[in-house]
């Protein structure tokens, strides 16, 4: 008897050391690696942070009522940190590291909810502390380890509400806090309901989705009252061309299961095996990866390197993977424990040297190269006149200036936003018109022979106008490349000002790296 409680003892200790602790670690490791990094749509958020705690609205520029960002809770949480004085990238940091050991400890738990723990410790937390997209947008200064930390728990308490565990509907307020973090928790949500089957038509579960809804119609009032749409404005920006959305995102998915690796080969297979076992997590979980990949090819995917859009899935779906794993470690016949046992270490070779590679790209070339643009371009723009920056690639650019920014790709700019054509390609009648009646000070393309010739299509629509040579010269040119700068044109009508000899920074105002823009 005593031998026998203390292996019971024994597992209790090893396995959650073995299957969350030392994947915590890993993942707080490779986080401080990237904690540098902070990705230019962040600073989307945090200037519309900062003009909220300024007391000007929840706005981008003052005085102009759009949506151009996607997670109103997040940005409205890093207001609250600058009303108090503290730094958004900070806080937007320290808020997505805790997000992701949080969401760490969610996929170990939800590992544990699909079948009892024996041999084998729950295997999910290491791909996920391995996994590049996680780790890396954790810290880089946006909402997604936050939101994913809220998918994956959600799906964790709607099984403890069935088992009876949990006596309140707390997986409905987890997907409504989701919700406001960002447009896709409903569909999540949805999954969830999944876990009680039929139950989810009986009073609790009207009770489940009445707590959710009611957070979630009240934000949908005040985006209508506020904003005037009942969708985020960069859903109107980012659409519009459907077939291409769908190309682009077929591409985007299938370069991120290159990516990610042999894991995800698992997931039909356990869609299988929970269907067949009639395990309704199983299928919540499951049928959630498998439509948020649809969702995702949908949209497009995303413009960011290695795969933003698939992190709030990856706590899910990697449990759900690794739990076939375990269940064939544990098993009875050697061969089923000899190929389980290949499959991992198939399943985990490479992905560190993967990681380690997309982290030098993060830290090395991306750092650099957006560093030497939008840093010096920012620190350009705060040595001469302040004046209208029309400008695609918005993030630092407009955070460290606080200038007023014309966005040309639109997710700011309620009138090129609103254009046909798909994202990047808003490029239908009023186009130039927009920018020509703006006549912003300064315009700043990226282009190619000593600011001479333009290679993006919005640019050179701008560029060739018969508008533009009257009225734009060459102010500036910042090489980037071997081929591209980031050319700044000034209005040559602009007064002339005298040049600060350094940037005019504030105190909020440091440098920082950067990433490009969404």
């Amino acid at each position: 008897m005593p031998l026998s409680i203390g292996r019971h003892l024994g597992r209790k200790l090893v396995h959650p050391i073995f299957g969350f602790v030392l994947p915590a670690l890993l993942c707080a490791f490779y986080m401080w690696r990237v904690w540098d990094f902070t990705v230019d749509d962040a600073y989307i958020s945090y200037r519309y942070a900062r003009n909220l705690a300024r007391g000007l609205g929840l706005v981008y520029n003052p005085g102009e009522r759009v949506e151009g960002y996607t997670n109103f809770l997040w940005t409205v949480l890093l207001a609250g940190g600058i009303r108090v004085g503290i730094d958004p990238n900070v806080l937007a940091k320290v808020l997505g590291a805790g997000a992701a050991i949080l969401a760490l400890a969610g996929c170990y738990r939800l590992d544990t909810l699909l079948a009892p723990v024996r041999r084998t410790p729950p295997l999910g937390a290491w791909f996920l502390a391995t996994s590049a997209p996680f780790t890396g947008y954790a810290v880089f200064g946006l909402e997604t380890a936050a939101f994913a930390a809220c998918a994956v728990w959600g799906l964790v308490l709607a099984e403890l509400e069935r088992r009876g565990e949990v006596r309140w509907p707390a997986s409905a307020v987890v997907f409504a806090v989701a919700t406001l973090l960002r447009p896709e928790g409903p569909m999540l949500f949805g999954f969830s309901l999944l876990v009680f089957g039929r139950r989810m038509f009986g009073r609790a579960g009207f009770l489940r989705i009445a707590v959710f809804a009611l957070p979630v119609l009240a934000h949908l009032a005040f985006r209508r009252a506020y904003y005037g749409l009942w969708v985020p404005f960069t859903f109107v920006a980012k659409t519009g061309d459907l077939a291409a959305q769908v190309a682009g995102g077929k591409v985007y998915l299938a370069d991120y299961l290159e990516h990610a690796g042999p894991i995800w080969w698992a997931c039909p297979v356990a869609l299988a095996w929970f269907a067949w076992r009639r395990s309704s997590l199983g299928l919540a979980a499951t049928g959630a990866c498998l439509a948020w990949a649809g969702y995702v090819v949908a949209v497009g995917g995303d413009w960011m390197k290695f795969f933003r859009f698939f992190v709030p899935i990856e706590p899910i779906g990697f449990a759900a993977c690794a739990h076939l794993l375990r269940r064939g470690l544990d098993g009875r016949r050697l061969l089923v424990r000899l190929l389980a046992g290949a499959y991992l270490a198939f399943a985990l070779w490479g992905r560190p040297a993967r990681l380690d590679g997309a982290h030098r790209v993060f830290m090395v070339d991306e750092r650099l190269f957006w560093r030497n643009a939008a840093g010096q371009t920012a620190d350009w723009l705060l040595r001469h006149e302040r004046g209208t920056v029309g400008i695609g690639d918005l993030g630092y650019v407009g955070y460290a200036t606080d200038y007023p920014i014309l966005d040309l790709l639109g997710l700011v700019d309620p009138v090129i936003g609103r254009l046909p054509g798909g994202y990047t390609r808003k490029l239908g009648p009023g186009f130039t018109d927009r920018i020509f009646d703006v006549m912003p000070r300064y315009l700043v393309f990226i282009l190619g022979n000593g600011c001479n010739k333009a290679y993006m299509a919005g640019s050179k629509r701008i560029y060739h106008d018969p508008r533009f040579a009257p009225n734009y010269a060459l102010a500036h040119e910042l090489p980037v490349g071997a081929r591209v700068s980031w050319c700044i044109f000034e209005r040559r009508d602009a007064p002339a000002a005298p040049s600060a000899p350094e940037p005019k920074r504030r105190a909020d105002l440091r440098p920082v790296t950067t990433a490009g823009t969404g």
